[in-house]
């Protein structure tokens, strides 16, 4: 994990939800991305709301919802929730 420390890990993701539409964000340093407010559910039992963003169009969001290639399944299982609160999202490399 790259720029994580594992002591910082206090939960990793196991499920996410989905709470509500894909849309343009609406906070200006975010405005060129499309949103989708979810709820990520930790193996501590923690539930946070997060908003996964799309760069551009909003095809890597339908891409999550239709889990083409599998992308849901590899997303839930990539965040990290660290001690200070921060939500991150943690990309391994994939094994052969």
């Amino acid at each position: 994990m790259m720029g994580i420390r594992k002591e910082d890990v206090v939960a990793r993701s196991v499920k996410i939800e989905v709470v509500g539409e894909v849309e343009r964000c609406h906070t200006a340093e975010d405005s060129k991305f499309y949103c989708l407010p979810v709820e990520i559910h930790f193996d501590n039992g923690e539930v946070r709301r997060y908003l996964l963003k799309s760069h551009n169009e909003p095809k890597g969001i339908e891409n999550f919802l239709g889990n083409k290639k599998g992308v849901k399944d590899r997303l839930e299982k990539s965040f990290v929730l660290l001690r200070d609160g921060d939500i991150r999202i943690v990309y391994t490399a994939k094994a052969d």
